[in-house]
């Protein structure tokens, strides 16, 4: 997996945020003792459930070192955990286990997820937040550019990074272990953005970097951004005021135990 770029990723920090304010705003557990925020990056989602359960012990939990460093730095009173999220053990249990835009980067969803309802409490829920913007203009150019023969050496296998499914794939996993309730929604924002630039700045910071990380130098990922900028640019048209709309969809569920 490529390391992850703090600053990048905090370029659209409100942008990133908001989903983590919408789902943790949705979950109907007033007073939990603890919480996991699992893939808690930066700490930006650590934040808000800091702020929305202020009484909890709540522990930031993300695989990537920079990452945790840069929460540490953030917010050094917080409780940070440098863990892979896939190898969690069910010794430790949570009232709340909270992931905000990271299960697409780990395979396995049929066993990950009922392995994350386990280390729930009784009484607790899974919250979670995944994209499904797989059918964006923008995701289909980086697969459409990536499988370019030129590119196709550096970038083969790069697109099996990324575990995209849908509201039903999730319903129908979930159901069966939602022992106390289960609610699902999709949502799609529209972020405002400057220029057509902005989306490959929004995009380096996420799913193009593993394919960035693959190209030998600075004029390889100069070039690769701009011919899927090219590939996608009538999609995203100019508004009247000079910014582009870029839609983002995502998935929501909040499983109770």
């Amino acid at each position: 997996m490529a390391a992850w770029n703090s600053d990048q990723y905090l370029r659209f920090k409100n942008e990133r945020t908001q989903p983590s304010i919408d789902l943790a705003a949705k979950v109907r557990i007033e007073n939990p003792a603890d919480v996991i925020d699992i893939g808690c990056g930066p700490g930006n989602s650590t934040k808000v459930l800091r702020e929305r359960w202020p009484n909890a012990r709540i522990i930031g939990l993300d695989s990537s070192s920079e990452m945790i460093e840069r929460a540490k730095t953030d917010f050094p009173e917080q409780e940070w955990l440098l863990a892979d999220a896939s190898k969690l053990e069910p010794d430790q249990t949570y009232d709340i286990v909270f992931s905000n835009a990271v299960l697409q980067w780990i395979p396995g969803h049929d066993y990950l997820i009922p392995r994350l309802v386990i280390i729930v409490k009784p009484g607790g829920a899974l919250a979670v937040q995944v994209p499904a913007n797989y059918e964006s203009p923008l995701h289909k150019a980086l697969l459409i550019v990536s499988e370019r023969e030129k590119w196709s050496g550096f970038t083969s296998g790069c697109w099996k990074l990324l575990h995209y499914y849908n509201v039903e794939y999730y319903y129908n996993l979930l159901y069966p272990i939602a022992s106390s309730g289960l609610d699902i929604w999709e949502t799609t924002y529209y972020h405002v953005l400057s220029s057509h630039a902005a989306l490959i700045e929004w995009y380096r910071g996420t799913g193009l970097r593993p394919f960035l990380e693959r190209l030998p130098g600075d004029e390889y990922r100069k070039e690769f951004m701009n011919e899927i900028l090219d590939e996608c640019r009538q999609a995203y048209a100019i508004q009247r005021d000079g910014n582009i709309l870029f839609p983002f969809k995502r998935i929501f569920f909040v499983v109770y135990k």
